[in-house]
């Protein structure tokens, strides 16, 4: 019975400890493991040293390395399961990759499905047109006030 195919991203730290020869290693373990549970590796990004933000098993620093694949569902969780006995890696973090949405259109007012649901027409406040001089009125009148505001 074949399984559906998600495509996933594993981030992963490993120990600043690891000899900076031997982080490729480390990577080819993680690859080694998603072959293991039958994924495709589709790309896969050297680890480089990073600053952590906080520190992580008492280490300030790491490699940051990220490996996006294709495998079946249950592969996460398996992946994590035999990541945690790698003493070489802080942390690990599989996510199953987005799917971009399709952008609709804007509406500028609430429109309900054909379902029998009586529209809401959106409301229209009545226009006011005002005349040269009462525009000209009104804009002294708001200088005034702010005069007396900011003195």
């Amino acid at each position: 019975m074949e399984t559906e195919s998600k495509k996933y991203e594993i981030a992963y730290l490993v120990s600043p400890d690891v000899p900076e020869e031997d982080v490729v290693r480390v990577a080819g373990v993680v690859t080694k493991l998603i072959a293991d549970v039958e994924g495709t590796v589709r790309n896969i990004t050297e680890p480089r040293k990073r600053r952590l933000t906080y520190p992580i098993k008492k280490a300030r620093a790491a490699y940051f390395g990220i490996t996006t694949f294709s495998a079946g569902k249950e592969a996460p969780a398996e992946i994590m399961k035999k990541l945690k006995f790698e003493k070489e890696i802080l942390r690990a973090l599989v996510v199953e990759e987005e799917i971009q949405p399709v952008r609709t259109s804007f509406r500028t007012h609430w429109q309900p499905a054909e379902s029998g649901i009586p529209r809401r027409e959106p409301s229209r406040k009545e226009e006011t047109s005002l005349t040269a001089e009462e525009r000209e009125a009104a804009i002294e009148t708001i200088d005034k006030k702010l005069e007396e505001i900011l003195g």
